[in-house]
């Protein structure tokens, strides 16, 4: 059973890795870190730390996609266990005028989702 992770170059994004990284060892399960912005998997610092720890990263191949439905189709084919992302606050108007990615992966996943929010996050 896989641990999977949507990871962004962000303080989300970290804190996602660092609760992926934590569940996997737990569980003792393979971790897989599904890279949902532009940046190369070798030119990030924390990508490059994950992948030597034993995380398999994996790159968007195609932009035609949603993020999310990406994330959703990478969970199914890997037949992941759980997946973990991170997520950012919102004020309500916020919630209510603008679409979520992680809100369609929350309600669109077949598995747990954990959500985390990153260290620098301010709760609005």
């Amino acid at each position: 059973m896989t641990i999977l992770v949507g990871y962004t170059s962000t303080s989300e994004g970290e804190a996602a890795l660092r609760h992926g990284r934590d569940i996997a060892e737990w569980k003792q399960a393979p971790l897989n870190v599904f890279v949902l912005d532009d940046v190369r998997s070798d030119d990030d610092a924390v990508l490059a730390e994950a992948a030597s720890a034993g995380a398999i990263v994996l790159e968007r191949d195609s932009r035609d996609h949603h993020m999310a439905s990406e994330l959703l189709d990478m969970a199914a084919e890997i037949d992941a266990e759980f997946i973990v992302i991170g997520i950012r606050s919102r004020s309500r108007v916020g919630k209510f005028l603008l679409g979520s990615d992680a809100q369609t992966i929350i309600l669109g996943a077949r598995i747990p989702v954990l959500t985390v929010k990153g260290d620098d996050d301010d709760d609005r």
